[in-house]
């Protein structure tokens, strides 16, 4: 029934093309607690004042535990460390923007969210927003995140990592960068929570829906939780919860103010 049970999480999960990557399958023991290793990235996921930890994707892996029955024990990694920790098999889980890569490296279980990808200048400017017409101008991202081939394949731009939107948008505003590349979540919680007006900047979407997707370990995978997982979030995605989290009373990406270019 395992060898079953494998098979079936490996024809719905996995992509094709990496069939052939070393896969090891993991038993829990009663009431052992599957290992989350979550992105340490403000607004999605970070610990507050109090040592707690707050953010959408802390909130995703509580629902996902508290629906599919199963143990989950959450712990915030940097960023590189959580796609470290999920590739050695320290940690089951994770949930980080779908990239062909991983794609290959960890079992994609399923999508959780759909967010677009911002390019964002001060709104007094006036040079076209598209990383062909920043050639040779500054522009700064999340450190370590994937926003989409063409800016990980892209050497024309001056590409200036940072650990938090807010402090590129310190930079852009000292005129000290040209533009952010960054999710709109992550731009409209930093303007909101920095008591900024969004109209501050001008903004055009550079990756439409880009899916934020619970990845699975190959090392120490667990097909049969990750079928419980995608059962719950078919279950959160049917009744809005996914979209309440993240986006609060807006239904979608796609009717959030920011999501909307103005040039």
């Amino acid at each position: 029934m395992r060898i079953i049970g494998w098979l079936l999480i490996a024809v719905s999960l996995m992509p094709l093309s990496a069939a052939s990557a070393a896969e090891s399958e993991h038993s829990l023991s009663s009431g052992e607690a599957v290992i989350f290793s979550i992105p340490d990235v403000w607004p999605w996921a970070y610990e507050d004042d109090d040592g707690t930890f707050r953010g959408g994707l802390v909130e995703v892996a509580h629902r996902l535990s508290e629906i599919s029955g199963v143990p989950v024990s959450s712990q915030l990694r940097p960023l590189r460390r959580a796609i470290a920790e999920l590739r050695s098999g320290q940690a089951n889980f994770t949930i980080l923007f779908q990239n062909p890569e991983l794609d290959n490296e960890a079992i994609n279980v399923a999508t959780i969210i759909r967010v677009n990808i911002l390019l964002a200048a001060m709104a007094d400017t006036a040079y076209p927003l598209t990383l062909a017409d920043l050639k040779g101008m500054k522009v700064a991202y999340i450190r370590g995140t994937y926003l989409g081939d063409a800016f990980e394949r892209d050497t024309e731009v001056a590409k200036v990592p940072v650990n938090a939107i807010r402090q590129a948008v310190e930079l852009l505003s000292m005129g000290r960068i040209s533009a952010i590349l960054a999710s709109e979540h992550n731009l409209r919680k930093t303007l909101s929570a920095e008591g900024l007006s969004p109209s501050m900047l001008r903004y055009s979407v550079h990756v439409p829906e880009q899916v934020g997707a619970l990845y699975m370990s190959r090392v120490s995978s667990l097909p049969d939780v990750a079928l419980k997982f995608k059962d719950a979030i078919a279950t959160m995605n049917a009744d809005g919860e996914l979209n309440r989290i993240f986006y609060g009373e807006a239904r979608s990406a796609s009717q959030n103010d920011l999501a909307r270019p103005t040039q």
